[in-house]
This record gives structure tokens, sequence and C-alpha cells, in this order.
């Protein structure tokens, strides 16, 4: 029982443990994604799947053991007591690369589940970065939402300290409880948001939103330029369907090696006993399974199917991958020229400045207040869905380029 129980103990001490993910000690943005595209539990699970693979090809190398059979008879003739013994080892010899085939059966294995890892880093890089953007942007959402919230508050008590209010002013008073309570409003809907995020950010860096605040990057200034289209076999998608099509052609080759028998062949002896009398003999076995039902012809087309289908999907993905990159060339280019013609983020918070204190002196009426508030918030808002819309596309077109690990923005 001892014994039993201390196996067992072992036995779970010996497991893979999945480290939890830390990138406390990242200085940026930058260091924060790659370290992301290393250790996130998707992209630490697909590490392990590889593993796995390469541990199967290992496995799918190994010789059969050979077959040991004995029998032995004993009785009488007679008078004479008889007794026979026979012993025979049979070794398995795979005719048709069958030991072959296994192999690169398995090792497709591996390309395959490479090319799931190379696909889970591309896309865990794409969703880190978006996200780190995204929580610069409602950040800066919320900075304005606050501001407004603060200005309409102050507004609000103005007013209510105020003995007796004209009707105008009472219009005024309920328009600004209004405009502060949608704001309340924006600000919960954002944060709602980033709650979402930090729990995506505790779970693939290891760390809160208060933790990296202060590493979150910035829209590009410049806008980087899109080079010619690349060979569409580089994208972790047409990888992953060159890894397919390689498994098919190998689940093929094995299907036809399984058309050629399993010699079994070895030495034989023989004892007997008769009359007083030992008689020792050697010889040969031989055994094979004969075709006469089947040639494994229906396994053999069946995988000829499969690699037919992992073909037609190849070339129909990689047709598909080249239309959407001039799509989202097209997107991008747009986006960006929209970014590049409408007021920046300075520009819009420059002028917001100016309203706001054109208002505070007095020399601006009070209701236009509420309309630069709103649109100095909806522009930023819009601002910030192009800008995202133009990260989104540009990083898909670095994954259809096979070069998204390469790239740093």
């Amino acid at each position: 029982m001892k014994l039993l129980l201390f196996s067992i103990i072992v036995s779970f001490m010996a497991r893979p443990v999945m480290a939890q993910v830390t990138c406390a000690d990242a200085r940026s943005y930058q260091q924060l994604v790659n370290c992301a595209v290393e250790n996130s539990p998707d992209v630490q699970s697909a590490k392990l799947e590889v593993q796995r693979s390469a541990a199967q090809v290992k496995a799918s190398g190994q010789w059969r053991n050979p077959e040991f059979s004995g029998e032995t008879f004993s009785g009488k003739v007679g008078n004479d007591d008889i007794r026979e013994t026979d012993l025979a080892l049979g070794i398995p010899i795979e005719l048709g690369g069958k030991l072959s085939a296994r192999k690169s059966l398995a090792q497709s294995g591996v390309s395959l589940s490479e090319a799931k890892l190379y696909e889970t880093q591309a896309r865990v890089k794409v969703a880190t970065l978006l996200k780190l953007y995204r929580l610069k942007q409602l950040l800066h959402q919320q900075e304005l939402a606050q501001e407004a919230i603060r200005t309409f508050s102050k507004l609000v008590e103005q007013y209510s300290k105020r003995p007796a209010l004209s009707p105008e002013q009472q219009l005024s008073l309920s328009v600004y409880g209004l405009s502060k309570s949608e704001y309340d409003l924006k600000k919960s809907a954002t944060e709602d948001e980033v709650l979402a995020m930090d729990t995506y950010f505790k779970n693939n860096l290891g760390m809160s939103i208060d933790q990296i605040r202060d590493l979150l990057p910035s829209v590009p200034k410049r806008w980087p330029q899109l080079v010619a289209g690349t060979d569409s076999g580089v994208s972790p998608q047409a990888r992953l369907l060159d890894a397919e099509l390689k498994a098919a052609k190998s689940e093929l080759a094995a299907a036809q090696s399984e058309a050629w028998p399993t010699v079994l062949i070895g030495p034989s002896f023989k004892m007997q006993q008769e009359g007083g009398q030992s008689n020792n003999l050697m010889g040969v076995n031989l055994s094979l399974p004969l075709p006469l039902f089947n040639m494994n012809g229906a396994a053999k087309a069946a995988a000829n199917a499969g690699v037919q289908l992992s073909e037609t999907r190849r070339n129909l993905a990689l047709r598909e991958q080249a239309l959407k990159r001039e799509e989202l060339e097209k997107v991008y280019t747009r986006a960006v020229a929209s970014l590049e013609t409408s007021l920046s983020h300075e520009e819009i918070e420059k002028r917001h400045a100016r309203s706001e204190g054109l208002f505070l002196k007095g020399v601006a009426p009070s209701s236009l207040v509420i309309e630069t508030h709103r649109t100095s918030f909806e522009l930023e808002r819009t601002r910030h869905e192009r800008e995202l819309r133009a990260l989104e596309s540009l990083l898909e077109i670095y994954i259809l380029d096979g070069t998204i690990l390469e790239k740093n923005l």
C-alpha cells in the first residue's frame, strides 16, 4: 500500500504543469506582446502539442516485437510413452514500407502541430496588440466622460444654490442633469469593457491593468506603408493547409503500405521423446496473410479522396487569401487617409479646451457647453473606431503576408 501511494505521488509530481504566465519584468508594450506570444496559456498548450507529436514520431519508428509460440504434447502410442514439444520464434518483417509510412504520418503530425503553434502565436500577438491599443482608447474616453461629468456636476450645483430660477434656468438645470446622467452611462459602458480586458491581461500576461497602464502604446504618428502582396503560401492558414495536405498524403502512403503483408519468419525447434529415444529437430517457420478477400482498396480510395480534398481546400483558401488581402489593403488605405485628413487627438483637445474656457469666461452661451462635450466625445470615439479598424486591417495583412511575428508597431 505504501509503495502504491509513493508511485501515485511520484507520477503526479512528474506531470508537466503549465506555469502561470507573468510578464512583470516587461518595460514596454512590445515586451508585453512578446511575452504573451511565448507564454500565454494557448501558446503553452500548442507547444505541449508539438512535444507530444514529436514523441509520437519516435514511437512510430519502433520495430514490432517478435512473437514466441510453443506447444507440447504427451501421451501413449501402444506401450510407448511419447512427448513432443514445438517452439517457434516469429520475427515480423513489414513489407511495402510500412515503417517509413508510419514515421511519415507521425512527422506530418509534427508539421500540423507546428503550424497550429505558429497560428496561435500570430493570433495571440494580434489580440494582445489590439487590446493594448483599445485599452488606451477606453482610458481616454473615460477621462473625457469624467471631465464632462465634472463640468455638468458643477453647473447643476451652481444652479441648485440659486434661490430662484427663471424658466430658462430651470430648463438648463434639467438639461445639465440629463447630460450628466448620459456621461455617467457612457463611462459605465467603458468600465465594463475595461473589466473584460483586465481578465484577459491577467490570463495572458499575469498582470492587471494597473500594472500595464504606463506601458500602453500610442497610435502611430505615421502609419506604415504597405508593400506589394507577398507569397500567400507563408501565412499561418497556408502553413496549416500545407500540413493537412502532407498528412493526407502520408495517410495515403500508409494505406498503400497496408496492402502489403507483414511476414513472420524465424527459427523453429522440435523436441521428441519416444520409446526412450530423443530427437531434436531444427527448422524455419513462415506465416503471412493471404490477400484473398481484399487488397485494402477501400482504404486507399478513401485516403486518395482525402488528398484531393486537401489539395482543393488549399487552392481555394489561397485564392480567398489573395482576395482578402486586396480588400484589407483598400480598407487600411481608406482608414489611414481619413485619419490623416481629420482632426488629431491633440487638435480636438485644444479646441475643446478653448470652448470650455470661453464658456467659463461667460462669453459663450451655456447651451453650447452640452454640444461641445457631446461633439468632442463622439468625435474622439469615431476616431478611435477608425484607428482600431486601421490597426486590425494592418495586422491581418501582416498575418496573410506571414510577417506578423517579425513586425513591430
